[in-house]
């Protein structure tokens, strides 16, 4: 389990404590409220069981109580142990929600759309912040692939939606289409999305059904996650920390036979082919069958053993899932800085992670800074900047089908020890004959040789950046322009010595190193226009354009054959093996128009449509138009639901999109050759994909 903590530094002269409880209408504690008092910065919030402790001036007199859900209340100091009753209220219903390229309140919304906020995201300790979506969203299914740090995490958002293209939502951050590019050498997959810090998340939108996610076109079908990070706000400049520690261990564990029931297993299978064998007519007796397929079978034993007969007592007893694993501390440290005035705005924030995986020689940090900047230039026009930088250091494990993975020590028999009493060294080290790693002991190979002489790490760099100018040009209408870069750069770099030989296949060892960059370039220019008719008539409409540029390259090398394990770099190697290059990219050009009505507050009109254009598809069906509407009815505004005391919110909705998928890979469409076609000694080209100028 995790525990944590969290400071406010804050200079405050307190004279007097007080403390008390908050509950509903039922007497049931309600966890998370925000207290404060009133006049001055101190404040706190509820635990889990209702109860609070604030030290105050003691010239404050009164306490003001919020939280989503229930009506604020404000409460004399008449005591230093106070009994506070929140009734609930329909507060949630005028939380802001985001949607495509602007916000709405969420009694407005006409979509599917839901949301988790930095509470939730916050109070929950995950590495990456998908997976604080976990049981706080309908529809959205949420799966970590294995126990591994840093690596993919399943998301679909109302089931799969495709069988052939991506399954992934689409990630927007504060405007910026993420990269989420599987970039990992290996079966094993990373996961980009890791390299944002949970706790600059202000709030996670999942726009869920076709109406609310056809503004993005193209790229909607698997629903779109939109992430917006925290800003700062006017007032008294506030300083952060917050910390927490703690440990991990797996469950669930599997069992598995002792060293005892496996020979006892293993001498039945002896008779159980013995009787197969005479059967066969291959011995005359059945007596004679069993034992030589008994002295067969004694004699793995032995080998498995380490060649002695420690087997037949059940000296050796190995747990090898136990050594699977290890000791999985995880410390975090976060320190923000926030505040502004009428013409500034700012948000830093900084983390340092440092997780100890569950699995041996697994372990990940990350260090993480933010930069969120808004000024108000002129009164007409504000500019600003959203930047995050990112660094992880990823010491990894091999994918799980391989045999140096960890968890392939399951494989091996309990009667087999840790360390050869031969060599004194790790089962399978070094054949005792040859002075080579062991070929043929223990039974397969050692997954402990890679922990122990072999290295896999993957380290990220990554900057994430978006400027925007909003200007009011007339009464209610504004332009705002976006221009945003993700850039990734990823290097991976693995090293395995000669114990590994046996997995590995090197005499003398072999190396690899890989280096990818990705620059995915985006810019947003749009218009809104806002408006108020005779307080019946709201009217909210988007229109603009928007434009992506995705380019990824990679370099990798490999070498074999290394002086001496003391060398890992690729240029001790005596043999280079392989080196390749490759790039690719890809690019949209999208316009896009939103239009929202809403009529005496109860009747609501939502019309949105998307023209994209992708160098994806075929040049017949480069360009795809995705339409949506829907509407909404809030029968709880309506007279003849008025007097219905128990009934607090009711909306009927009903909508209608239609949304694409553009996950498809860079060249589907074209006619594609390949360079190895080669016939009797001349270079030629060979053709391998035949064209597809009708992909839509």
């Amino acid at each position: 389990m995790l525990s944590g903590f969290l400071m406010s530094i804050q200079f405050l002269h307190a004279q007097t404590t007080v403390s008390g409880k908050v509950v509903d209408a039922n007497g049931a504690p309600i966890p998370g409220v925000s207290v404060k008092a009133k006049g001055s910065n101190a404040g706190t919030a509820t635990g889990v069981d209702g109860s609070f402790k604030l030290s105050v001036d003691k010239k404050t007199k009164t306490l003001i109580f919020s939280s989503v859900g229930y009506q604020d209340q404000e409460v004399a100091i008449s005591e230093k142990d106070l009994v506070v009753s929140m009734p609930s209220s329909d507060k949630s219903m005028s939380e802001v929600v985001v949607v495509g390229y602007g916000t709405k309140i969420k009694r407005d919304l006409t979509g599917a759309i839901a949301k988790v906020g930095a509470k939730e995201i916050g109070n929950t300790p995950v590495t990456s912040f998908e997976a604080a979506l976990e049981g706080r969203a309908a529809g959205v299914f949420v799966e970590q692939q294995n126990g591994k740090l840093g690596q993919g995490i399943k998301v679909r958002v109302r089931g799969a939606a495709s069988v052939s293209a991506g399954s992934e939502p689409f990630y927007v951050l504060d405007g910026i289409p993420l990269t989420v590019t599987n970039l990992s050498s290996n079966g094993a997959a990373t996961n980009p999305l890791s390299d944002i810090n949970p706790n600059d998340i202000e709030s996670i939108e999942v726009l869920k059904d076709a109406s609310a996610a056809a503004i993005y076109g193209a790229r909607a079908s698997n629903g779109v996650v939109l992430i917006t990070t925290k800003k700062g706000k006017a007032g008294k400049s506030k300083i952060e920390f917050g910390f927490y520690t703690g440990s991990q261990k797996p469950t669930r564990k599997m069992e598995f036979m002792n060293a005892a029931e496996y020979v006892a297993y293993t001498r039945q299978s002896a008779i159980g082919a013995g009787k197969k064998d005479f059967a066969a007519g291959l011995y005359p007796t059945l007596q004679l069958a069993i034992d030589a397929e008994t002295a067969f079978v004694e004699s793995r034993l032995t080998r498995y053993s380490a060649g002695n007969t420690d087997w037949q007592t059940a000296k050796v007893n190995t747990d090898w899932q136990a050594l699977a694993f290890q000791d999985a501390p995880i410390t975090q440290y976060d320190l923000t800085f926030s505040g502004g005035n009428d013409k500034t705005l700012f948000y830093m924030g900084g983390q340092y992670l440092d997780q100890t995986g569950i699995m041996v020689r697994n372990s990940y940090k990350r260090y993480t800074g933010r930069l969120n900047l808004e000024n108000k230039v002129r009164d007409w026009l504000t500019m600003g900047l959203n930047m995050n930088f990112a660094r992880s250091i990823n010491n990894r494990i091999t994918n799980d089908n391989g045999f140096a993975t960890p968890l392939q020590l399951v494989a091996l028999s309990p009667i087999t020890p840790e360390i050869d009493p031969r060599t004194g060294l790790t089962s399978g080290a070094l054949d005792l004959a040859t002075g080579l790693p062991n070929s043929n002991y223990p039974v397969y190979y050692n997954p402990i040789l890679s922990v122990e002489n072999g290295t896999y790490g993957t380290t990220v760099n990554r900057t994430i950046g978006n400027f925007f100018a909003n200007a009011t040009i007339y009464r209610g209408l504004s332009f705002r322009s976006e221009f945003a870069m993700d850039q990734l750069n990823q290097t991976e770099e693995g090293w395995n010595g000669r114990l590994t030989r046996r997995n590995s296949g090197a005499t003398f060892g072999n190396g690899f190193f890989t280096a990818d960059q990705v620059l995915n370039i985006n810019t947003n220019n749009f218009f809104r226009y806002s408006t108020t008719l005779k307080k019946l008539h709201d009217i909210e409409a988007v229109a603009g354009m928007s434009y992506q540029k995705f380019i990824s390259q990679d370099e990798t090398g490999s070498a074999r054959d290394f002086p001496s394990d003391a060398f890992h770099k690729l240029v001790n190697a005596a043999t280079k093996t392989d080196a390749s290059s490759s790039e690719t990219e890809f690019s949209f050009i999208s316009y896009f128009a939103r239009a929202n009505y809403k009529f005496n507050n109860r009747y609501l009109l939502a019309l949105s449509g998307r023209f994209d254009g992708s160098s994806r598809f075929g040049k017949n069906t480069r360009y795809g138009f995705f339409p949506a509407a829907s509407a909404g009815w809030i029968l709880s505004e309506e007279n003849f639901l008025s007097k219905v005391k128990w009934l607090n919110f009711l909306k009927l909705r009903l909508g209608y999109g239609l949304t694409g998928n553009s996950e498809i890979g860079n060249f589907p469409s074209r006619g594609l050759y390949s360079g190895n076609g080669a016939y009797g000694g001349q270079p030629g080209t060979r053709p391998f994909q035949i064209p597809n100028p009708d992909l839509k």
